[in-house]
């Protein structure tokens, strides 16, 4: 999902990737951070920051997970959205609950409590 130089988590094997990663209750409202420019390179997109240059870089699938955070969609309407628009894939909801985390934590949007 989001790629960057963060050093990378060391876990206990016996723990679940879900485990590592904050699920959001369907009503939180995630809002798309001000402040950064967004470049199309062949592979994925750069989202630099403004303010200091840091840049982010997401695939296809974060970055339509970012610009949902655009409007006023709760977790439950990005989830709903793509469950909608991709219905053959399984899972769905961790993976946007795992992204969503990680934009967090990348600083690319703040939750806010509905």
């Amino acid at each position: 999902m989001i790629q960057c130089c963060a050093p990378s988590i060391k876990r206990d094997s016996k723990m679940a990737l879900e485990d590592l990663h904050q699920q959001f209750p369907l009503d939180a409202l995630p809002v798309q951070s001000e402040g950064f420019s967004v470049n199309k390179i062949p592979c994925c997109w750069i989202i630099t920051k403004d303010d200091d240059g840091r840049r982010i870089k997401l695939n296809d699938s974060s970055m339509l997970i970012w610009q949902l955070c655009e409007a006023d969609n709760t977790v439950g309407d990005i989830i709903g959205a793509l469950q909608e628009q991709f219905p053959d894939v399984d899972d769905m909801e961790k993976d946007i609950q795992r992204a969503l985390d990680e934009l967090l934590e990348e600083g690319l949007i703040s939750m806010q409590s509905a």
